[in-house]
């Protein structure tokens, strides 16, 4: 039996979400559908992170574990045959039994993007959020150092999350203006329901002016989700880079999966 380790971008735009539903579409049961047709048989696959409607990825990782003779050069080219063009495999390889997407994963890493706009571009709006301010990027850049570390993020989790707890080691916390983009680059061990988007519209608001840079510190402390207000909207959100361990004679997919230095996330 083979475990193969897949790496999957998809536009979150038009599906519910990663996560397998009884109703509506989404992009765990399209791929699942087409590992079908690839492999003979029914299959399940496990991920790295169970983003929601609306929200893309560049990075997702998933594994499955099948029979099939397929060589694994093969495998991505015959998957995106009878997927939608809005999901892709952009890699496949060959695992050891024992890893999996989701438990063997050391960190995720988001980017969201923010653009600067006079009006509301109907083809750029589906994959970031568009607003008519210039935002103080050094307040921002200032803010990020009140939350990197291992902290209780309670403040940045909705309701209904179902962490077991909700410290998380927020490994790295950064923003940059790229033209007319902002992006927002975190990197965490896990993250709670939600909390990337609510660590960015608190990071707007200071970029607003609304709150200082110590806001988010003083968020963190009150360790309740009331203050933190609105998320923002899905549509910035992508899942760019999971990381794994390198493990002695072990074959797990690891960073270079995306791309093995930090300047490489955009890598084929």
């Amino acid at each position: 039996m083979r475990n193969i380790a897949l790496t999957v971008s998809y536009d979150g735009t038009d599906w519910a979400g990663f996560q397998r539903q009884n109703i509506y579409p989404s992009i765990q049961g399209e791929l699942e559908k087409a590992l079908q047709k690839l492999c003979g048989h029914g299959v399940t696959v496990s991920a790295a992170g169970r983003t929601d409607a609306g929200v893309h990825a560049f990075g997702q990782v998933v594994n499955f574990f099948t029979p099939t003779p397929v060589p694994i050069e093969k495998v991505a080219w015959v998957t995106n045959r009878w997927l939608p063009d809005s999901i892709r495999v952009r890699k496949a390889r060959d695992v050891d039994a024992r890893f999996h997407a989701r438990h063997c994963a050391v960190y995720r890493r988001y980017w969201y993007f923010v653009q600067e706009v006079h009006e509301v571009d109907a083809m750029r709006s589906r994959f970031c959020w568009q607003i008519k301010d210039r935002l103080d990027v050094d307040a921002m850049k200032a803010a990020t150092t009140e939350i990197m570390g291992r902290h209780d993020f309670s403040a940045f989790c909705h309701s209904g999350s179902p962490a077991l707890s909700n410290v998380k080691n927020l490994i790295y916390a950064g923003v940059r203006r790229q033209g007319s983009y902002l992006i927002f680059d975190v990197k965490a061990d896990a993250f709670l329901y939600q909390m990337v988007r609510l660590l960015v519209g608190n990071f707007v608001r200071i970029g607003r002016g609304e709150k200082s840079p110590e806001w988010m510190g003083e968020l963190l402390e009150t360790k309740t989700r009331h203050f933190a207000e609105v998320a923002a909207p899905t549509n910035g959100l992508w899942l760019m880079r999971v990381g794994y361990p390198r493990y002695n004679n072990i074959d797990i997919p690891v960073g270079d999966l995306v791309g093995e230095t930090e300047d490489e996330e955009l890598s084929g």
